[in-house]
């Protein structure tokens, strides 16, 4: 062969039968490239040099196997290779256009509540999308069995070499991570958009498994002493009185947790008709805090553990499910030793986010009530409503004795938004749209979206993409 012989120079045949010799590898190099940075383009997330160039090394290293060789197997694997990567990028979007968030171990291994949450996932898959991801994948694959019937059933060069550039390439990937990807990964846990624009997709995903094996292996290192050192700090200083302060003393606490409901519908009006009447009002009325922002992966669980703990969230990994069992200093701990009777209610099942565990084991609340305990609430879709949901939490709440604190968290406004089931249901779905051409002054035509009654939710969300 050509590279076997020492005298051989390097001219234009050698690089042409270099390139013709590993091609395949090339081609896949191309590909994983290609496609981390369409994921980026399509989040609206930008890409830097540094960004590109830590993708060139992983798919160096992922594609390194194709070195010198054309056999049928480098056409497999190949083909196999980039089917995981799309489907672990079609993932990512899905989820990302889901919940504002990038998919992790923790994420999947979330997959024990699809029954619960895979109806809103499905409503953002499509064809459409589908194909986006998949075309090149179905192209790949035509040209591969095409070629196969043409492969040559030999290998280039010797294998020695090309185990010295896989280890090579695998050594270049351990200094990246050691001397670069480490420090900015741990720098922005909290936000996974800088990480992929930063690093890339492959790196995140590395680094994400990494911290999940650690974990489950229980080899995170704590520092106890910097730990204790920070809560004798914030014990030490004391609370500061403001007008505030006492002003709900011995009152009942109802903490009222509206499933996936965005601030931006209140005090919103659509055809003259406010979208939360009954909210503004009671805003107008108390305090109202809008300054609130998600600081972790997840939403619902992540929010209750901030609320009830006054504790930010895992960065990675939920609480709920990697601490249960913590002895927290929560809010029922704490009014329980006020003589409060602290209870939680949520139509739902009780293994759902681990609350079973968290509250009876953790929080140690005096009265747990999942679905089991409201047998007359109808069905609204996939859930329950929220409608009936809160009248038999009503009925709970009068039967306490003295002074209490519950939480409850709502259902029915998670998406999918379909209220099959519900009664009197065309008097409570008031929203739905019609898409129309409008021209505009230059002679061009643009979308006018115009809300209606009837119908349900759902069709907006379909319409609004």
């Amino acid at each position: 062969m050509w590279y076997n012989d020492p005298t051989m120079k390097i001219n234009k045949e050698t690089i042409t039968n270099l390139i013709k010799h590993n091609i395949l590898f090339l081609i896949g190099v191309v590909l994983l490239i290609y496609k981390s940075m369409f994921l980026n383009a399509q989040l609206g997330l930008d890409s830097n040099i540094d960004t590109v160039l830590y993708t060139l090394a992983v798919s160096l290293l992922l594609m390194s196997p194709l070195i010198n060789t054309k056999k049928k197997f480098a056409y497999i694997y190949l083909n196999v290779m980039y089917a995981i990567v799309t489907v672990l990028i079609y993932a990512n979007f899905l989820y990302c256009s889901y919940s504002h968030n990038f998919l992790s171990m923790y994420q999947i291994e979330n997959t024990k509540y699809a029954k619960e949450i895979g109806s809103g996932l499905l409503c953002i898959i499509n064809a459409k999308n589908m194909l986006l991801f998949l075309w090149d994948n179905i192209l790949v694959l035509i040209a591969s069995i095409m070629a196969c019937h043409k492969c040559e059933k030999t290998s280039y060069g010797k294998m020695v070499i090309k185990l010295v550039l896989i280890l090579l390439l695998f050594i270049l990937n351990i200094v990246i991570v050691r001397v670069k990807i480490n420090g900015i990964y741990d720098f922005r846990k909290y936000n996974k958009a800088l990480i992929f624009q930063d690093v890339s997709v492959y790196y995140y995903h590395y680094e994400d498994a990494k911290e999940y094996i650690t974990h489950m292996l229980g080899n995170e290192k704590i520092d106890e002493a910097k730990v204790k050192a920070i809560a004798k700090e914030i014990l030490r200083q004391p609370a500061e009185a403001t007008q505030y302060t006492g002003l709900a003393k011995d009152a009942n606490v109802i903490i009222l947790q509206l499933e996936s409901l965005n601030e931006y519908v209140i005090g919103k009006k659509v055809n003259e008709k406010e979208i939360t009447p009954h909210l503004n009002q009671f805003f107008q009325e108390n305090i109202y805090c809008s300054e609130m922002y998600n600081q972790g992966l997840g939403t619902t669980a992540d929010s209750e553990f901030e609320m009830e703990n006054s504790l930010y969230p895992l960065e990675n990994g939920y609480a709920f499910q990697k601490y249960a069992t913590n002895d927290w200093n929560d809010i029922y701990s704490t009014l329980r030793s006020k003589g409060y009777y602290t209870s939680f209610m949520h139509p739902n099942v009780s293994t759902f986010w681990n609350r079973e565990e968290v509250y009876k084991t953790g929080y140690k609340v005096d009265e747990y009530d999942d679905i089991n305990a409201f047998s007359n609430i109808e069905s609204a879709g996939e859930f329950y409503s929220d409608e009936g949901f809160f009248l038999e939490g009503v009925k709970k709440m009068k039967g306490y004795h003295g002074k209490f604190c519950t939480t409850m968290v709502s259902i029915t406004t998670h998406i999918p938004f379909y209220l099959t089931g519900v009664s009197d249901v065309e008097n409570k779905t008031t929203l739905t749209i019609k898409t129309v051409e409008k021209d505009t002054i230059d002679g061009t035509k643009e979308l006018e979206i115009e809300v209606n009654d009837f119908d349900t939710t759902n069709d907006i969300l379909e319409e609004l993409g």
